[in-house]
Order: structure tokens, then C-alpha cells, then sequence
């Protein structure tokens, strides 16, 4: 009996007819008889026009993803530069996938001449392109003029319920339910809300406002947003911060046999896989920064990371000294010079500018955290903050959701709660609310109409004024 060959991945990226796609081509033995591995080939108009130099897996098929999406958007850039770009032409006549062309291609950033890269654009430009990529499918045909709230709203309910279209590990994912094979989260369908539109059409209205910017029309227009979601305010009890530290610290790996007589099995191997998510916890807790500067911290300067930086200071205190002399004992104060060890968090990357929204403060770590990074770098020899096995960690969203899920919070527990959660520590602490501000990079308006509620102190004054007795006292 015949053998069946198990197929393997052949397509990536699939969408409508005639758009570009990836198709993986097997390893082979060249004319020259040089042996070469599998890779993702960008496939258009039945022709192979690219190799993104990726092969199999979770990590390399997402690059290569990536890659189509360069494509795709350098195939709509040279379509828009081939056609005549006006000045102060009226609404109808300007498309609108001239002005998101327009609006992606500036964001890129400038290229370095020495390394290539782009510097000095928008951060994660990947993501943008997928969101351009979005809006194109349904407003790549219109124009300005078109552009309205009666527009903006069906652009909404098209996309609202829709799967996600980068998911999905393997095949297209237009079904929305990723391969999460090997992972502890269940599978469950990603689809586009409400948030998820909004998110789109405010690039859109970046891009129409850009285009205006430039006198590419002489025209008004105006995007109407859908109205904002609930704001987060999911925050952690001590108890269920504990028991997410100790189980990241001793949770260990399971292995299940996929063949043989035992297929199905598992067993536990010593391999300790989430220590690194114990240590982002532990960062994140201790100082409310959020998830991108502790994961991308280095205990070495180098450009385009955040720093940790790790030194000692020399310091005097006021110590009592006893001495006995001739059956009496003697007290003095005397100033004993002492050696600190403190950690100083540079958290904007450095060689990179502060984001307007996303203010970076560079602050001191707590004495409590300081002996943690004193031993990670000094003793463990790490050289950032979090890293798995030598190497930097680039994110700990599914780590941390698989965390969560198996600990049994909820999906309402995400990395940012761990933020939140710090901010409300601090008030319930009675910690002054420009101090706590300036700590943890928020503004005090911010934290009044979000935390204000956690401090004893709010609304003392009133409680304490409509709790007593009504009428005036009487003079005496």
C-alpha cells in the first residue's frame, strides 16, 4: 500500500483573484548541485516575482507575510506615481488610494544609507500597512467626494464581524481561527470590532488630512469616527498578582508524544519556559511602564532600546555610636559614608524621540527591584531586562495570555492591566497624585478621571460635609 506524503503549507496570504500571494517552494538540489532549502515565494500574475528568504514556521512565515504586504504597497505606490498628482484639484477627482499611498510612503521613515533601515517614521509601519491594506479593499475605488458619514458608517458595519485576515497561522485565515497548536489558549474566532474600524478610519483621516496639508484638494473633507469603546479598568488584587508570579516562575513544559503507541501522552520536562514572563510581571508591576519598554530594556546602551542602567552611589548616614568607657556607656552621631546600589530606567529608546501620547520619564527603580537587576545582569549575565535564552524578547502577549488562561483570570486581564494596576496600587496608597503622574508617565487629569476613585482621600471633604447634620450651628 501506498504511502500518502503528509502535505505540507503551499499558500499564504491567498485573497481575490489576481492579487498577489505566497507560495512555499520545496527545498531542491540545484543545477549546480548545491542543496536548497523551502522558501515563501511572492506569486503574481502567475509569475514568481519575489523571494522573501523565508522558510517554514511560526516566526519565518509571519516575515514573510510582512514581505507580500511591502509588495502589495509598492505595487499601489508606483500605480499612484505613474498618475498625474495635481495640485488644488476638486474631491472627485483625487482617490483615495492616492491619498493613502501618499500617507503610507511618508510614515516609512528615512532610510540609513549604511544599514538600509528606516528611521525616523511611524513605530510598527508593518501594522499601518496592514490597516492601509484594509482600507484599500473598500475605499481603494473612491474618491474624496465620497467621503461622508453615510460612508464612514457602511465602511464600519463591513468590517465589523469580519476574521482577521493576518491571523492565521497557515492558509489565508479567512476562516479567523488561528493554528494555535502547541499553545495553552484555546482557539477562538478573531474577528474586527468596533474599536478595530475606528482604529482604521482614523488612519484614513490622518491620510485625508495630509493630502489637504498638501493642497492635493481644495476641497473640505471629513471623516466621522465611530464612537469609542469602554475604557479598561481591570486591575489586579495582590493575591492574583502573587499567583501570576509564582506560576510564570514555576511553570514547566509539557510534551505531547504525536506518534507511536503512546501518541497523545504527556509528560513534564524540567525546562522552566516562563521565567522571562515572572521578570516582565515583576518590572511592569513595580513601576507601571508599559509592555514595549520592558520588553525591549537593555542593560547595555544601544541605540533605538530603552536603558537600564545600573551603578552606585556613595552616600553618608547619620548612624549612633556606643562605646563604654570606664564602666559608662557613651552615645555619638557620627556620618558613615555607605555604597548604594540603584537602577536608573532611561525608558525613551535612545537615539529616538518622545511620542507626544506616550510620554517615557526616566525614573528610579524601587529598592525592592533594584537587588532583582543587580542579579539578573551581574550574577545571570542577561543583557536586557527580559530575555529567553540569551535572546530579547520582542513580545509577551501570547505568553501572557496563555498565562492568564491557564491561571483562570479571564480575557479581560491583558498585559496592559498590569499598568493599571500600579496606578491603582499607588492611589490606594495614598501616593501624591503629580507625583504618581510624573512616575509613571501619565498626565494628572488622566489619573483623577481614571483612578481618582482608589484613594481614601477622594472626596473626603464631601462625604464628610453632606454625612452631618443639616442647619447651622449655634454660636456659644
Amino acid at each position: 500500500m501506498a504511502v500518502r506524503k503528509r502535505k505540507g503549507p503551499r499558500k499564504l496570504g491567498v485573497g481575490r483573484r489576481g492579487e498577489p500571494y505566497l507560495w512555499y517552494r520545496p527545498g531542491r538540489v540545484g543545477s549546480d548541485g548545491i542543496e536548497r532549502g523551502g522558501v515563501w515565494i511572492v506569486m503574481h500574475a502567475g509569475r514568481q516575482v519575489l523571494s522573501t528568504d523565508c522558510g517554514l514556521g511560526e516566526g519565518p512565515e509571519r516575515d514573510a507575510l510582512k514581505r507580500l504586504a511591502d509588495y502589495k504597497d509598492s505595487l499601489a505606490i508606483a500605480a499612484v506615481d505613474a498618475a498625474p498628482q495635481a495640485k488644488g484639484r476638486p474631491a472627485h477627482e483625487v482617490t483615495l488610494a492616492e491619498v493613502l499611498s501618499r500617507y503610507l510612503e511618508a510614515k516609512r521613515g528615512i532610510a540609513d544609507p549604511k544599514t538600509g533601515e528606516f528611521r525616523g517614521g511611524v513605530a510598527r509601519h508593518h501594522e499601518l500597512a496592514q490597516r492601509v491594506v484594509a482600507l484599500l479593499e473598500w475605499w481603494g475605488e473612491r474618491t474624496l467626494a465620497d467621503v461622508d458619514t453615510v460612508s464612514c458608517a457602511a465602511y464600519v458595519a463591513s468590517r465589523v464581524g469580519t476574521p482577521w485576515k493576518t491571523h492565521a497561522r497557515l492558509g489565508t485565515g479567512r476562516d479567523g481561527k488561528p493554528a494555535r497548536t502547541g499553545y495553552s489558549k484555546p482557539t477562538r474566532e478573531r474577528v474586527v470590532t468596533a474599536g478595530g474600524a475606528r482604529r482604521e478610519l482614523e488612519d484614513l483621516r490622518a491620510a485625508v488630512n495630509v493630502a489637504i496639508a498638501d493642497n492635493l484638494t481644495r476641497d473640505a473633507v471629513r471623516v466621522t469616527l465611530p464612537p469609542k469603546g469602554q475604557e479598561r479598568d481591570r486591575w489586579l488584587t495582590r493575591n492574583e498578582a502573587a499567583r501570576l508570579l509564582l506560576r510564570a516562575w514555576r511553570k514547566r513544559e509539557v510534551q505531547t508524544i504525536r506518534s507511536g503507541p503512546r501518541k497523545g501522552e504527556t509528560y513534564v520536562m524540567p525546562r522552566r519556559p516562563a521565567r522571562h514572563l515572572a521578570r516582565f510581571i515583576l518590572v511592569a508591576l513595580r513601576t507601571g511602564t508599559r509592555s514595549g519598554p520592558v520588553c525591549g530594556a537593555s542593560f547595555v546602551r544601544e541605540i533605538g532600546k530603552p536603558w537600564m542602567e545600573l551603578k552606585t552611589e556613595t552616600s553618608t548616614e547619620e548612624r549612633v555610636e556606643t562605646r563604654t568607657i570606664d564602666g559608662e556607656t557613651f552615645e555619638r552621631r557620627v556620618q558613615v559614608p555607605v555604597i548604594k546600589r540603584v537602577a536608573i530606567f532611561h525608558r525613551k529608546a535612545l537615539g529616538t524621540k518622545e511620542a507626544e501620547n506616550k510620554k517615557a520619564p526616566t525614573v528610579r527603580m524601587p529598592d525592592s527591584l533594584v537587588a532583582h537587576l543587580w542579579r539578573w545582569h551581574h550574577v545571570l549575565g542577561h543583557r536586557h531586562v527580559v530575555e529567553f535564552e540569551g535572546r530579547p524578547v520582542g513580545s509577551t502577549k501570547k505568553s501572557f495570555a496563555n498565562l492568564v488562561h491557564e491561571e483562570g483570570l479571564g480575557d479581560d486581564v491583558v498585559r496592559h492591566s498590569l499598568r493599571h494596576t500600579a496606578v491603582t496600587w499607588g492611589m490606594q496608597a495614598g501616593v501624591d497624585i503629580w507625583e504618581l503622574a510624573g512616575y509613571v508617565g501619565m498626565t494628572v487629569e488622566m489619573i483623577e478621571r481614571r483612578y481618582g476613585h482608589h484613594s481614601q482621600a477622594h472626596m473626603e471633604g464631601a462625604r464628610a460635609a453632606l454625612g452631618g447634620r443639616g442647619g447651622k450651628r449655634k454660636a456659644a
